[in-house]
């Protein structure tokens, strides 16, 4: 997946090499694949601590360079990704990952062309403008990223939207019912999530407020 205009959709480790977390590679493919059995979360939050190797395992998810993780498929099943920096506060801007996730869905081949004709209906397009999502990225996510998705075809397979460190930049709300981060927009949306479509985030372990958000995921 390219970069995007708005979020920030590489990482730092994209093309080191991978070891030893074969299994975890493993086991998300699994959840991927029990994604739409009735019943299943609709994410999956992959905690550890500091330095445990879970930015590595996000990127050889998306970017696999092991034969481990080129063997287990998952790349083709990502439908888009973000990875919050610490040393980039522009991933970390909500208005930023909404625009950027919209790039990654429009760019994708594996949603129909009807998304692309949602997004230039007048109502979506113009909560499109960097100014209209700024001042409320809730919506533009509700119409451009929720509500076509549920008004699409299912794909021919369950797929994957994998955000990485999704504890970075984590804030409260303004107190006005709108998202005030990135884990907070996820965390209120996961339940609405087509049942085609798994939300893989990852998280340290010790920050238990974000955590909490999603105590309706399976966590690894």
């Amino acid at each position: 997946m390219s970069s995007s205009g708005f979020g920030s959709s590489s990482s730092l480790l994209q093309g080191r090499s991978f070891y030893c977390r074969e299994w975890a590679l493993d086991k998300l493919r699994r959840c991927l694949d029990s994604r739409s059995v009735p019943g299943q979360p609709a994410g999956l939050l992959v905690m550890g601590g500091p330095g445990a190797g879970k930015t590595a395992l996000c990127t050889e998810v998306v970017w696999p360079t092991s034969k481990a993780g080129l063997a287990v498929g998952l790349a083709p099943r990502c439908l888009a990704s973000h990875f919050c920096q610490r040393e980039d506060q522009r991933s970390t801007v909500l208005w930023r990952f909404v625009l950027g996730l919209v790039e990654q869905l429009r760019a994708s081949p594996l949603l129909s062309p009807g998304y692309e004709e949602i997004l230039n209906s007048p109502s979506v397009s113009a909560s499109l403008e960097p100014l209209t999502c700024q001042r409320d990225p809730d919506d533009t996510f509700k119409r451009a990223v929720l509500g076509p998705l549920l008004d699409l075809p299912p794909p021919t397979q369950t797929l994957m939207v994998l955000v990485d460190s999704l504890d970075v930049g984590y804030g409260a709300g303004e107190g006005n019912g709108n998202s005030g981060s990135i884990a907070q927009l996820l965390a209120a949306n996961q339940h609405l999530l087509p049942s085609w479509l798994l939300l893989v985030c990852s998280v340290r372990r010790h920050n238990k407020a974000v955590s909490k958000m999603f105590s309706g995921k399976k966590k690894e």
